[in-house]
């Protein structure tokens, strides 16, 4: 199906306003964009203790304009999925779960086993089931899911895939990637195709550049998806998880649980939150070539 017949999104985090916030995201350039932009995630946090600072008010203006509005998360694989999830909702606050998806973004390993990467994903995947009733999205790439991630693992989850066509140099702007995105082995189909981290910026002059996005479906079938109502999760009595139907048919891997044995802090004792925190940030435009970019923040 070619691109113009997908409905059309952008996702947007602190990056896409000026770090003094007098260049912000303008949303009324976004309700009159043409094609309409249809759906606009948001970056609500990073692991355990990071509240990107523009969340807020980007999720009051997209539901201003009226537009579907998916909130996501950046997963540290080597950190507690537990502390994880306790600070992705609390940036969430009192979220309506049942017109609003959640993501978890997937593009950092921070040097951790895929089997442990594999356990706090499944462990966050099923916190956040168990928390909204729905299935959360996982967005990623095929090349680094099949090095880091035991697809065959996974609790059932929706995928936001990214590839994108060759960059065309600075400052041209770079088409976007035809649908369909490259799945990863054993995945069988996607929700969202992340075309382009090089488009042209809409509505957002801090940025000379934006993430671009097509769902696998028209303007209804986002609707449809989004106002899907919340599901009382069936959890498996075997390992506490979400059941699938495969479960009965093939031998449960213990691979992911073999990696809850490996403490998410060096040396098995917590760790305290000091005033000051090191993150290493990636937003899916950061999320190519170059993952890892160290920041301090302060506690929030």
């Amino acid at each position: 199906m070619p691109n113009t017949n997908l409905a059309f999104g952008i996702d947007l985090s602190r990056y896409n306003t000026s770090s003094d916030g007098k260049k912000q995201v303008d949303f009324d350039v976004i309700a009159a964009h043409d094609p309409e932009v249809t759906f606009i995630a948001m970056r609500a946090g990073i692991s355990w203790g990071y509240q990107d600072p523009w969340f807020a008010f980007y999720f009051q203006e997209a539901a201003r304009i009226n537009r579907a509005r998916l909130a996501y998360h950046v997963l540290y694989p080597g950190e507690s999925p537990e502390l994880q999830m306790d600070n992705f909702f609390r940036v969430l606050g009192d979220v309506d779960f049942s017109q609003v998806p959640l993501v978890l973004d997937l593009e950092l390993d921070h040097g951790q086993s895929k089997a442990r990467i594999t356990y706090c994903t499944v462990q966050s995947v099923t916190l956040i089931q168990n928390r909204t009733g729905r299935t959360p999205i996982l967005y990623s790439r095929a090349g680094w899911v099949n090095q880091f991630l035991r697809v065959a693992d996974l609790p059932p989850v929706h995928w936001w895939l990214a590839q994108y066509r060759w960059p065309w140099p600075y400052p041209l702007y770079t088409p976007e990637h035809p649908s369909p995105p490259a799945l990863p082995a054993g995945v069988t189909g996607w929700l969202i195709h992340q075309t382009a981290a090089r488009g042209q910026s809409i509505g957002a002059p801090a940025m000379h550049f934006m993430d671009y996005n097509r769902w696998n479906g028209d303007k209804a079938a986002v609707l449809d998806y989004v106002n899907q109502p919340a599901q009382i999760p069936v959890t498996c009595p075997l390992d506490g998880l979400p059941c699938t139907g495969d479960k009965l048919e093939r031998p449960h891997s213990k691979s992911a649980l073999r990696a809850s044995r490996t403490s998410a802090v060096p040396g098995g004792r917590s760790r305290r939150l000091n005033r000051t925190h090191e993150f290493v940030i990636a937003s899916p435009r950061r999320g190519r070539g170059n993952l890892r970019k160290p920041m301090k923040y302060e506690s929030v």
